[in-house]
């Protein structure tokens, strides 16, 4: 994959469904959706989403509200993915480090 094709990936995968901080979960998720079937016109049918699906080890559950948040925008089921850690969540670094 190219790196311009990484960068573009990488900023779309972050649109979805979650942030540090203040966070509207709804409106991130109708929003991003918007932006990529509306704004940008993307093929619906051929954009797939991913939600976590939780870390039992950890006592995390999946993110099920993300999940139906999905569905509720028109997702199609078969193109939301459950993502485990390594695949679909970023730590945040500490505070002031750059």
């Amino acid at each position: 994959m190219s790196p311009a094709r990484r960068n573009t990936d990488d900023c779309i995968r972050m649109l979805g469904n979650w942030s540090f901080g203040d966070y509207f979960k709804k409106e991130a998720i109708s929003w991003s959706w918007e932006l990529l079937t509306k704004v940008y016109g993307l093929d619906p049918q051929r954009l797939y989403v991913t939600y976590f699906e939780g870390n039992p080890e950890m006592d995390l559950e999946p993110d099920l509200e993300a999940k139906q948040l999905w569905l509720d925008v028109g997702v199609p089921e078969d193109h939301i993915i459950p993502g485990n850690m390594k695949d679909n969540f970023w730590e945040m670094g500490d505070q002031g480090m750059l």
